[in-house]
């Protein structure tokens, strides 16, 4: 399972890539994670919670695992629960952005999906991937 969501981890990195996408609305207040940093988050956070209730996690304490995913994933980008909560109530605050964010995590998702296949296509290990996710830490 560990390699199963490395894998996922590794294979949307490689998908993700800036949008360029400007936002006009008003500035983020201090301590509001950086709109790119907040959606790779997102992303992984949609992965989780996809693997949670798909009941990935084959055991009994799927809940647990999936926290112990979210306290990995937030070490990572350097953020803390309180960050990532206020960061969204910022967003959901700014509905039509809001929407625009989602639909790039929703591209994230999708593009991680197609090349998901493409690698079951050419019958490589996903789990032989590196974790290259401590070199995309963004600007906080």
């Amino acid at each position: 399972m560990k390699n199963f969501v490395t894998a996922i981890i590794g294979l949307l990195l490689l998908a993700s890539c800036g949008s360029g996408v400007s936002f006009d609305g008003p500035a983020p207040p201090e301590g509001v994670i950086a709109r790119d940093t907040f959606i790779q988050i997102l992303t992984e956070v949609h992965l989780i919670e996809g693997a949670l209730k798909q009941r990935l996690f084959r055991n009994d304490n799927g809940q647990e695992r999936a926290l112990a995913h979210y306290a990995e994933l937030f070490d990572r980008w350097g953020v803390d629960e309180e960050r990532f909560k206020g960061t969204y109530k910022w967003w959901y605050q700014q509905p039509v952005e809001l929407d625009f964010l989602l639909e790039e995590v929703a591209a994230n998702l999708m593009e991680l999906e197609r090349s998901l296949i493409e690698e079951e296509k050419r019958g490589a290990a996903p789990s032989a991937l590196e974790d290259p996710m401590t070199s995309r830490r963004r600007e906080q």
